[in-house]
Formats: structure tokens, sequence, C-alpha cells
């Protein structure tokens, strides 16, 4: 935990936001159709494509979590940050153990494995977010 803590507040706040923004443009250009990443196989369906239009204001929703947590230690927005860490971190497990329950990564392959990383750092970025005791913050830790 050294690391984190030499590591600010604002800084984390602004690499989760970077993080939530594009998570949220892939997710949109998905949405529209575009095939890139999609293993040949784009959303073709209005409910698919609604699903996914969904992921991405998720993905919207995380950044504005993220900026506003930087700027105000509210409660909530504390509680927001360490659910979607959470969420992020359990699809890494998940999916991971997945992968070790097959003996290996099938058919998600190298495009398998770069999406579980970056999971992984949306993960570990909201976390840090969320227990502000582990990046230096200068600021309470919450208030409601």
């Amino acid at each position: 935990m050294r690391i984190l803590r030499s590591i600010s507040l604002v800084r984390v706040g602004h690499a989760t936001v970077t993080w939530g923004v594009l998570f949220a443009v892939i997710h949109a250009y998905w949405a529209a159709g575009g095939a890139a990443g999609m293993g040949g196989e784009p959303a073709d369906t209005a409910g698919v494509q609604a699903y996914i239009a969904f992921i991405a204001l998720l993905g919207l929703g995380g950044a504005a979590v993220a900026h506003r947590v930087v700027r105000d230690r509210r409660r909530a927005l504390v509680l927001l940050a360490r659910a979607g860490g959470v969420a992020l971190l359990l699809g890494v497990v998940f999916g991971t153990g997945r992968w070790l329950a097959d003996g290996g990564l099938g058919d998600d392959g190298a495009a398998g494995a770069v999406i579980t990383a970056y999971f992984l750092l949306g993960g570990l970025l909201f976390a840090a977010l969320g227990w502000p005791q582990a990046v230096s913050s200068g600021q309470r830790p919450c208030s409601s």
C-alpha cells in the first residue's frame, strides 16, 4: 500500500474519470453497431444495442462519481465508488475463475485477457477512491 499512498486522490480520480469515459465511448461505439472488438458479431438487434447503450451510461455515471468523489467526500459518493470497484473486481474474479475451471482462455483468447486487465484496472481505481485511506487525500475519509 506504500505505492498507493504516494499517489494523490486527485490523480486517482482523474485516472478513474478517464477509465469511465473510455469505457463509455467503447460501449457507445458497440451500441451503434460497431464491430471492432466484438468478435465479428456486432450488436444487430435493438435489444442488444439498448443493453450495450445502458452499459455505456453506467460508464459515464462511474466517471461522474469519480469526478465528484474527489471534490465532495459525501458518504453516498464514497459508497458508490466502493460498489463500482467491488462490481468490477467481482467480474474479474468470476471471469478468471471460469478460465481456471475450463483450463484456459477458451474462445476469449487475447482479447478476453485484455478486457479482464481493463476491468481489473477500473476495479482498482474505483476501490482506491472508495477507500481513501489507500491514497493520500489530505481530506477526511467521508462526510454525510
